[in-house]
């Protein structure tokens, strides 16, 4: 069976393939975009199914660095997004992040860290606000649809609703997340011998989430970091061109690194647990916490390794195939990565008439190694931050004298950690893809 579909109409044949997308997303959001800009109109039908009564704009702040951002301006949605940043970005070498030793009185800039283009920051709701006015009215987005399970056959897949009528695709994304329903069904029906796979493994840390208004931590405190520089002890960045500070503070229990949490991975919490952790830290960092008004906590999660990420006809995206921690604040560009790359084979299939398993298996091959990459590279950073990498065991703050050498050796290492940025450029690895498919 071959990418498309027919079907007749008044008589007339018609090709159409019929994509399901899971989960509505960031990743399931520009996935769906990126069909309807790279196929053309009338060969597609592309259907996002969300199990929440209302696409809701949460989160807090996030992070795409330049290579997403090109995708976002081939995608044309980066106009949109272009009007919550302060500045366009650019391909200067630009101040990444600041690098400072926050746990003491009278801390100050340690190192800072440059790069080539420079990350641009959001609040979530912005990016998936923008990206579902982007979407045609061919499109549809149904709401209310929790999918149960799914049954695959030689050409098409059945989707089960809970109290819904089934319906059938040809081909089957799943955008729904770290605890993908499709990727533990993928699990058991193809790779019955990974099913540890299915469970996210919890790296020991808390992060302590809010956005905090700029404009009373600068009546306060004029010349506070956060409001002008990136900056990593607690890391916090400027969002909504200035008017608010994305703040992620993290807490980490080594002992607990691999285990699974137990218990809800997301909970309010207040001012007061949050002074009380971080007492005796530096001026700039208790006048962030003291103009909290709300603040949750997150249990920092990622999923092991697959051996695949798609087959047949079900392919995962984003956290359902690779959920990683926010160390390198890859993962919501590592989802639209996976957007553009799927869409671009499914484009190619379509044209050409090839068959959806190629597709999976091209996605397969060039999605998974790198992706994968990037979340171990990211529990690596993880480990570097709080200074526990191998080649730390003797690391002492206390050593003044010593400290800047340890900081210049973490600058080192810190670099290291994006070398995959410019071995694997996006349109060489699409361009590895279509060359597979």
């Amino acid at each position: 069976m071959s990418a498309t579909e027919t079907s007749s109409n008044d008589n007339q044949a018609k090709h159409v393939t019929r994509v399901a997308i899971i989960g509505a997303g960031i990743g399931g959001l520009a996935f769906a975009v990126a069909l309807t800009k790279l196929v053309p109109e009338g060969e597609i039908k592309v259907d996002v199914y969300e199990q929440t009564h209302e696409i809701k704009e949460i989160g807090a702040g996030i992070v795409f660095w330049p290579r997403t951002w090109a995708i976002f301006q081939r995608l044309g949605v980066s106009d949109a997004l272009e009007k919550h940043l302060h500045k366009k970005p650019d391909n200067e070498r630009t101040l990444v992040w600041t690098v400072r030793k926050g746990n003491e009185e009278n801390s100050a800039d340690t190192l800072e860290f440059y790069r080539d283009g420079a990350p641009t920051h959001f609040h979530r709701a912005v990016v998936q606000k923008s990206l579902l006015e982007s979407l045609p009215p061919s499109v549809e987005v149904h709401l209310f649809h929790r999918l149960t399970s799914y049954d695959e056959s030689d050409d098409k897949v059945i989707l089960n609703f809970e109290g819904q009528d089934s319906q059938a695709c040809d081909l089957l994304v799943a955008a729904d997340g770290i605890r993908s329903h499709i990727r533990a069904e993928l699990i058991e029906k193809r790779f019955p011998d990974e099913r540890e796979s299915i469970y996210p493994v919890w790296d020991g840390t808390i992060m302590y989430r809010s956005l905090i208004n700029a404009e009373r931590v600068r009546e306060a405190f004029p010349d506070h970091l956060s409001l002008h520089k990136p900056v990593l002890y607690c890391v916090t960045y400027p969002i909504m061109q200035g008017r608010y500070i994305n703040m992620a503070a993290l807490v980490t229990d080594y002992t607990k690194e691999g285990t699974r949490f137990e218990g809800p991975t997301v909970q309010e919490t207040t001012k007061e647990h949050i002074l009380s952790i971080f007492d005796g830290w530096s001026a700039e960092h208790r006048e962030l916490v003291k103009n909290i008004d709300s603040c949750s906590k997150w249990t920092v999660e990622y999923l092991n390794v697959l051996e695949k990420v798609a087959i047949g006809r079900v392919a995962l995206l984003g956290d359902a195939a690779h959920a990683m921690t926010p160390n390198l604040g890859s993962g919501a560009g590592q989802a639209v990565e996976d957007a553009y790359t799927l869409a671009r084979l499914v484009g190619k299939a379509i044209k050409e008439n090839i068959q959806i398993h190629r597709v999976t298996e091209a996605y397969t091959k060039i999605r998974r190694p790198l992706a994968n990459t990037v979340l171990q590279q990211s529990n690596e950073m993880g480990r570097l931050a709080c200074f526990r990498a191998p080649g730390y065991e003797h690391f002492r703050s206390d050593d003044k004298e010593a400290l800047n050498r340890w900081f210049e050796r973490f600058l080192n290492d810190f670099n290291e950690k994006f070398g995959w940025t410019e071995k694997h450029p996006v349109e060489g690895e699409v361009e590895k893809a279509l060359n597979i498919l």
